[in-house]
């Protein structure tokens, strides 16, 4: 399984992440596509690779080309917590979630959403 942090997750979690070498793969956007692509345009690339996407963007669910990337794609996605938080924080909220999130990620027919919270729950979204 890979995590695809999105550009508004940003790259100091995931590199952290790739640093202690966890038992999935970690990855980030600025890896993989430029800083300026559209989400309608790496949305889809990341759905076919069957990655999960991780973002602080909490909207893909309302905006008609994320929403259908999402579905046509089957993508899994996690909106994380604290997006005006430190990077320190955000760190401590994913680690709460870690062991829900990849349960998740590897039980929940797909297309998902789930957003995470501060103290790491995973709350449910719906899909329109």
């Amino acid at each position: 399984m890979i995590l695809f942090f999105d550009r508004n997750a940003g790259t100091t979690v995931p590199k952290a992440l790739q640093a202690l070498k966890p038992p999935v793969g970690i990855t980030y956007h600025q890896e993989h596509f430029p800083m300026n692509s559209p989400d309608d345009v790496w949305l889809p690339q990341v759905g076919a690779w069957d990655w999960i996407v991780l973002t602080q963007d909490h909207k893909f669910h309302l905006l008609p080309n994320e929403l259908r990337a999402l579905k046509d794609y089957n993508i899994g996605c996690f909106y994380l917590w604290g997006a005006k938080a430190t990077k320190w924080e955000l760190m401590r909220s994913f680690a709460r979630c870690y062991d829900r999130l990849l349960d998740r990620a590897m039980n929940t027919p797909r297309p998902f959403i789930y957003k995470v919270s501060k103290d790491g729950r995973l709350i449910a979204v719906r899909i329109p």
